[in-house]
Parts: structure tokens; sequence; C-alpha cells
């Protein structure tokens, strides 16, 4: 397929979600209410309030007398939690907690990066990409990471309509599979990056690989079958 004019074969239901955004964004909506800073990455990096700080210290020195002092210890368990939260579907407590495993070490390159998936789940792709990249500089070659990584700047391309940033993720979901080919969500993202694109016959292949690995049992049956409405399995 050719990938030069990718924006012309991305799917009506994102020309509908930029057209409903804008329709949207014509109305006056109401004053939007202040925002918790707990549910922003990095808390926002606002200054704080004293109130805000005399709590920042309170919690950083009970982690440093129940840790004996060990805050990267600290910051690593309270990032694990913000994971499980995560994948627990509670989203409000799980950056809270990888905020406060930043605060204790801010190159916990797993808060980082649970705030990365957070903020792209939330299609806020700007914010996601730029803690993905400030994840990468300190984490070693984690294919777990580098396919969300992958995943989160395909579906930017798509949304934005990005031809640069499609290709990118393109080129990095491939480089995956050269050095993790049995890495099973790496190709199932990969296979719904190309599903948008309008590549039906390339997901399939995809697919077809993932269907081969250990972890098949990961694959969502939702996806396959909509790619099977599109295209029947070749």
């Amino acid at each position: 397929m050719n990938y030069h004019k990718l924006t012309h074969t991305i799917p009506s239901l994102l020309c509908a979600f930029i057209l409903s955004a804008l329709l949207a964004a014509c109305a006056a909506p109401p004053p939007a209410p202040p925002q918790d800073i707990n549910l922003l990455p990095k808390y926002g990096l606002v200054p704080k309030n004293a109130e805000q700080r005399a709590a920042d210290d309170q919690f950083i020195a009970k982690m440093g007398q129940e840790y004996r002092g060990d805050f990267k210890k600290a910051s690593q368990e309270i990032a694990e939690r913000g994971w499980y939260l995560l994948r627990q579907g509670d989203s409000k407590t799980a950056m809270e907690r990888f905020n406060q495993a930043w605060l204790l070490d801010p190159e916990n390159a797993s808060a980082l990066w649970g705030m990365a998936e957070l903020q792209g789940q939330a299609n806020k792709f700007k914010e996601a990409l730029g803690l993905f990249n400030e994840a990468e500089l300190l984490l070693d070659d984690n294919m777990d990471f580098m396919a969300d990584y992958a995943k989160t700047m395909g579906f930017a391309g798509l949304r934005q309509k990005d031809d640069s940033l499609v290709r990118n993720a393109l080129f990095r979901f491939s480089n995956i599979y050269d050095r993790a080919p049995e890495h099973t969500q790496n190709l199932q993202n990969w296979a719904v990056v190309l599903y948008f694109l309008g590549d039906y016959r390339t997901a399939w292949e995809k697919i077809n690989l993932a269907m081969a690995t250990p972890g098949r049992d990961q694959l969502n049956p939702v996806f396959i079958d909509k790619l099977q409405s599109k295209m029947p399995r070749p």
C-alpha cells in the first residue's frame, strides 16, 4: 500500500469525530471547574500553594521513614500500584499514584510511562507523546513500553491526520517485530492502525502472525470481528 497519502485513507468516523468537536467548539460552554492538579501529569507543573507543599512534605517524610530513605524503591512500588489501578480501570487514582511516584523520583520511567498511557487514553496525544519521549530516554529495551509508544503514536497520527506520526508508528511496529516477533500486543496494535488506514489485507497478515504467538489469548475478538466484517480472513 502507498502510505504517501495516508490522510486520504483514514475512515470517515474520524472525520465525524472532528466535525463533532468543531460543532461543540462553536457552542458557549459553561466555565470549566478548577482542575485538580493531582489528576494532571506531574501535577500540571504548576506552582503549589502552602497547603499543597505542606502535604507533599508530609508525604515525602512518611515515605522516607517507611522505606528508610530509599525513595527510589518507594517510588517504584507506588508506580506499580498505579499500574494495577490503571488495569482495573481506575484512571483517577492511578494518576494520583503516578504523580506520587514522580514526586519521590522524577526519573521514574514507569511513572512517566503510566502518565503517558493515561494521557493517550484521554486522547491528549501531545502530552502523551511528550511523556513517552521522556520515559524512553530513561528506559532500556522494554518491548512492552515500545509497543505502547508505537500504538499511541499511531493513534495520534490517525486522529490528527499527521502522516509523519503514522509513518513513524509503522516503522516502530516493524522494528519491534524484528526484535520481538512474538510480541502479541505489538502485532495487534500494528493491525489496528493498518485497519484504520484501510489496509485490511496487511492487517490480517499481522493478526495471523499474532494468532501464532504464545500470547494469542490476549487478542481482542471484537477487533477481529470488525476486521472480518471489512475483509474475510485470507
